[in-house]
């Protein structure tokens, strides 16, 4: 029972305390609104604490875009103008290699002259020791294994005789040999083109270039057949890709110049032999 009554008391006194501090609110809000307004601050008066926490807020949590800066504003541009700048050309815009020439050339990638006819069908090479294309027993398989099968048993059957072992190491020493000598008149019909009286100024220049890069392909290619034979795989194929790269930027240039080349069908076939030599030593000749 006193427990009971002093519960009872100690919220009486609470009611009254919490009635008193109600009056006094009353009286306060009533004296502000009789009170006359204060005077401005004036331009120089310094804005208040809050005021100023207000002017200085952070932007909203999770925004990472900031504020747009004014027309004449230096501050640098955005993250969103950066990407817009570096926007992709129009579908109908030209790119400056849409014509698939190399920019670096020296032989004016951006010619759209048509391109010079050729002065008639293409030289060919001429071999004394070759014979027909035959099918020598075991020369398909080995073939097979190339990327041009075809032209492989072409180019590399007529002089596989009897001699000659059918195995990748033999074969491949073989097609090394034929590129060789194959290189070599190419050199001496490359020459004579330049000498042609008839040849224009720019077959003259494509073929100035060729006759220089196939004058390295014999050295190259016998550097290859001695790392052969001292079973240096990684030697052998980086002196045949070398030989093969001077062929294509042969090809490269003559591309450039706008030119039909005269000697195209022993450029093409050159450049196919050295490709099937190079995939016999790297996927076939194992030592």
């Amino acid at each position: 029972m006193e427990i009971k009554h002093f519960v009872v008391l100690i919220i009486s006194i609470f009611c009254i305390l919490q009635s008193s501090s109600s009056t006094r609110h009353h009286r306060s809000v009533s004296n502000n609104n009789n009170s006359p307004a204060a005077p401005d601050a004036g331009p120089s008066t310094q804005a208040a604490p809050n005021a100023r926490s207000l002017t200085l807020a952070a932007p909203k949590v999770g925004s990472l875009t900031p504020a747009a800066p004014d027309a004449g504003s230096s501050t640098p541009a955005t993250p969103d103008e950066i990407r817009t700048t570096l926007e992709a050309p129009d579908e109908g815009e030209e790119s400056p290699d849409a014509d698939g020439a190399s920019p670096e050339s020296p032989y004016g990638s951006r010619d759209k002259s048509p391109v010079e006819p050729a002065l008639g069908p293409s030289a060919e090479f001429s071999f004394a020791n070759s014979k027909p294309a035959s099918n020598p027993p075991g020369l398909d398989k080995i073939c097979g294994a190339t990327d041009l099968p075809v032209d492989c048993m072409k180019l590399i059957s007529p002089f596989v005789n009897s001699s000659v072992k059918v195995e990748p190491l033999s074969i491949a020493k073989v097609g090394i040999r034929v590129s060789t000598e194959m290189s070599k008149q190419a050199i001496v019909t490359a020459t004579r083109f330049m000498d042609d009286p008839k040849s224009s100024a720019k077959l003259k220049q494509a073929m100035s270039l060729c006759l220089e890069l196939y004058e390295g392909i014999p050295d190259d290619n016998d550097l290859a057949l001695r790392a052969l034979d001292k079973r240096n795989a990684f030697e052998v194929k980086i002196k045949l890709s070398s030989s093969l790269t001077s062929v294509e930027t042969c090809l490269d240039g003559i591309h450039q110049s706008r030119v039909t080349s005269p000697m195209r069908d022993m450029e093409a076939k050159l450049k196919k032999l050295l490709q099937i030599t190079l995939t016999i030593v790297s996927g076939l000749v194992k030592f």
